[in-house]
């Protein structure tokens, strides 16, 4: 006699195709999910290199800036090895009489409050603000003499 084929018995090993299958779609689920969050941290990533590739570029360019007096060099246009600024300035109020502390009455400074705006750019990586600054100039290089106004 043939004998027949039986089910396998309670406690036999193994994995039956059902369980495969809901294995391989968890796999593929956590997998998809993962890829997901790994794309998104590289998106954060090259945002957070690009700010802070503008905000390096941008105190570079202001520490130029800072030697500027807007007062004598309203707008202009600079190659600094590979940075590029440009700047115009506005004067904010009129400029005003300033004396010298030592003894003397008579103004010798003129002093204006600029706003600058400013761009900035090195390779791909461009810049721009707005930035408040003082300038000044002597009472004799705005044709005014120094025996009054």
């Amino acid at each position: 006699m043939r004998r027949v084929p039986s089910l396998p018995a309670r406690g036999a090993r193994g994995f039956s195709l059902l369980e495969a299958i809901v294995a391989l779609t968890i796999l593929g689920t956590s997998t998809v999910a993962l890829m997901a969050w790994l794309q998104q941290s590289r998106d954060t990533l090259l945002r957070v290199e690009r700010a802070r590739d503008e905000a390096q570029l941008q105190l570079d360019a202001q520490a130029w800036l800072l030697t500027l007096n807007p007062s004598l060099r309203r707008e202009g246009e600079v190659d600094l090895g590979g940075l590029q600024l440009r700047w115009t300035s506005e004067l904010v109020g009129p400029e005003r009489d300033e004396n010298d502390y030592g003894g003397n009455l008579q103004p010798l400074w003129r002093l204006g409050l600029y706003r600058i705006h400013a761009q900035a750019r090195r390779g791909e990586v461009t810049a721009s603000w707005v930035q408040t600054q003082a300038g000044w100039r002597q009472r004799d290089q705005v044709g005014l003499s120094s025996g009054g106004p």
